[in-house]
């Protein structure tokens, strides 16, 4: 077990290290957390973290750059993450740069798809 606790539909509690960025919260500009962030609210701009989640009431427009993103809200970025994972109900928009690419089937993604080594070392500084 990774220390998650899950909600229903497989949305992840947060943790002792995770940022919760609450649905009250908007940013417009980057963030760098050394760390999870779970999004309920919504980032304008680009994010750095180690692990990303965003719930369903959750929007992100810009970068993202992280290990791993599980997603069930809105995205319209580009993607730089080892693993991606695009819950049913998600919508995104953008270009993913991966490792392992996961799209549930009633999930919506428009974009395209890389498959690379080293994701992260490949997004915009």
């Amino acid at each position: 077990m990774n220390g998650n606790i899950l909600l229903e539909g497989s949305i992840p509690l947060p943790g002792p290290t995770m940022t919760v960025f609450g649905p009250h919260v908007e940013i417009d500009g980057d963030v760098i957390i050394d760390g999870d962030v779970m999004l309920t609210g919504r980032i304008s701009g680009s994010l750095r973290c180690r692990r990303f989640v965003l719930d369903r009431t959750g929007e992100l427009e810009g970068v993202l750059v992280a290990e791993s993103a599980a997603i069930w809200g809105n995205v319209s970025a580009d993607l730089y993450c080892s693993v991606i994972k695009l819950h049913a109900g998600c919508a995104v928009e953008g270009a993913a740069y991966h490792e392992k690419f996961v799209l549930d089937k009633e999930a919506y993604f428009e974009g395209k798809s890389r498959r690379c080594a080293n994701p992260q070392a490949m997004a915009p500084a």
